[in-house]
């Protein structure tokens, strides 16, 4: 069974850990762009974001279909259930329909001064940006 998953962080073309997601699996196929409607971003590491739900707010990220081998690698990827929690999010896809995905929700409090406000999205890992 193939899974919609929404990424906003390391795991977006480009980023970092983009190439992991595809690794030694052809399983994932980009979907398109979109916003992660009612999910903020914060900085919640030097090297990573996270996202939590949060009313009025969204988040700019990539939605990939996936199938159960991917969607179990990133639940690894992510410490799902301790780091971060997998919950289904309302995502506009830029050319398209609002679709429901998976999203990878940060299973902490952010610091709220580490907020990305939305003309700073999408996130770049640093390695990406030059750095």
């Amino acid at each position: 069974m193939l899974e919609l998953v929404f990424v906003y962080g390391t795991l977006m073309r480009g980023n970092r850990n983009h190439r992991w997601m595809l690794q030694d699996n052809p399983g994932a196929e980009f979907v398109g762009e979109g916003w992660a409607e009612g999910v903020a971003l914060y900085k919640v590491t030097s090297g990573y974001p996270g996202v939590i739900l949060e009313a009025g707010s969204r988040t700019r990220g990539e939605v990939f279909r996936v199938d159960q081998q991917i969607l179990r690698r990133m639940d690894d990827l992510e410490d799902e259930g301790d780091l971060y929690r997998r919950e289904k999010v309302a995502v506009s896809l830029d050319e398209g329909p609002t679709v429901e995905t998976w999203v990878y929700l940060w299973n902490r409090v952010p610091d709220p001064a580490t907020r990305v406000p939305e003309e700073r999205q999408p996130w770049r890992s640093r390695r990406s940006r030059g750095g």
